[in-house]
Order: C-alpha cells, then sequence, then structure tokens
C-alpha cells in the first residue's frame, strides 16, 4: 500500500470509529472526542499532507479536498505535484493517477488485516481493541497512538483535534523506516448534504484499468 494510501485509511478510520477507551485521566477530554465523532455522519474539508521521506531526506507537500459520508464512503482529491483520486464506495476502492492514466480497483476488504486499524472501515474493531493510548496533550490537543499488536509499517500514529469542540484537525503517521507523513485539515464542513454518486468513479476515455475486484 502506498503512503498516501496508508494515511488515507487512518485517517477515514478515526472519523468513521469509534473512540473507546479505559479509564484514565484525561477521560473528559477523550468523552468529548468520542461523542463528536459520534455526531459526525459526513465530513468535508480541505487538506495540506506534507511527507518526509527518510531515504531522499526530502519533504514533500501537496493538497487537495476530503470528502467522507458513513458509512465507508469516501473521496479524496489530491492536487499538483502529484495529482490522483482516491474513492471508495463502502464496497470497492479506486485510485486514479491521471499522470499515469491509470486507475486501480480493488475490494475495500483486501486493505484489511488483523493488525491493522483499517478493521474500522467494517465496523469489527474498537480503537482500544488495536491501539494503545500513549500519550495525551493539551496544548494542542493531541492523542498519540501506538500498535497493541505488530504492524508491517506503523509505529506510532497521533491524532490532532481542536480544543474549543474536539473536531479533529489533522493525524502525523511514523512508520518503521523513518518515513512521517502529516496531514492538516481546514474549511471543516460536518453532517451536510453529499450525494452517494460523489462516491462512484467514472474512468477518463482509454484509461487503464487494474481490476482486482474479479476473482482468478
Amino acid at each position: 500500500m502506498t503512503q498516501i494510501n496508508k494515511l488515507v485509511i487512518y485517517i477515514f478510520i478515526l472519523l468513521n470509529g469509534n473512540l473507546c477507551y479505559a479509564e484514565t485521566s484525561e477521560q473528559h477530554t477523550l468523552d468529548a472526542v468520542q461523542q463528536k465523532y459520534e455526531n459526525i455522519l459526513t465530513f468535508e474539508a480541505n487538506f495540506t499532507q506534507r511527507s518526509y521521506v527518510k531515504m531522499m531526506d526530502k519533504t514533500l507537500e501537496t493538497k487537495g479536498k476530503v470528502q467522507i459520508k458513513k458509512p465507508g464512503m469516501m473521496k479524496w482529491v489530491y492536487g499538483l505535484p502529484d495529482t490522483q483520486v482516491l474513492i471508495s464506495n463502502g464496497k470497492i476502492l479506486w485510485h486514479y493517477v491521471s499522470d499515469e492514466n491509470q486507475v486501480t480497483k480493488v475490494p475495500l476488504e483486501n486493505i484489511y488485516s488483523s493488525n491493522t486499524p483499517a478493521l474500522f472501515l467494517a465496523g469489527q474493531e474498537k480503537l482500544t481493541q488495536i491501539f494503545n493510548i500513549e500519550n495525551i496533550n493539551t496544548n494542542p490537543l493531541s492523542i498519540t497512538l501506538s500498535p497493541k499488536q505488530e504492524d508491517q509499517s506503523l509505529k506510532r500514529l497521533q491524532l490532532f483535534a481542536d480544543k474549543k469542540n474536539f473536531q479533529i484537525t489533522g493525524s502525523t503517521v511514523y512508520d518503521k523506516l523513518g518515513n512521517k507523513t502529516e496531514i492538516r485539515f481546514s474549511n471543516i464542513k460536518t453532517n451536510i448534504d453529499i450525494p452517494k454518486r460523489t462516491f462512484q468513479f467514472q474512468a477518463p476515455p482509454n484509461t487503464e484499468v487494474l481490476d482486482y475486484t474479479k476473482g482468478p
């Protein structure tokens, strides 16, 4: 899975999943974040993504727009310099790269594994069944998480939220290769009408389609 795909899945999970936890001194904060997520049915925002690639010792930045509709639907549109689109209708995930004039089509369940947070997409797990809550900071408000089971790539996940309304504002993913990918949301809109047709992908003419939804 590409670095963009992994970050999208982690963010999408946090917007769709139930944030459950054990009794801690930060229970009030977690309670507020939990309640905020439970009340979100749709989510739309602009985003800025910065990816630090350790092997290149270089940070890449791209911007775009995300739309999410529970359960399981999402659309991420990445602008220059890496123009691409990720769309899920809850069953199928399309990944379109315009420069290559190619789209990859896979069953959403294929991105699940027992040791990643992607299980939230199917509503099969709760956050603390997969993650340990390592730390909670209040200024800025952030929750640091680590996977309970060994993960092939994810080392640590940091979630950011607004102190005033507990709305998610971004996340940072640290992998085991020393790479870091952070995403920050702006112009956030929640519980607005987003038609289901938004989450259906129509390939442009002459696009090469790599279809992995069909059996052997």
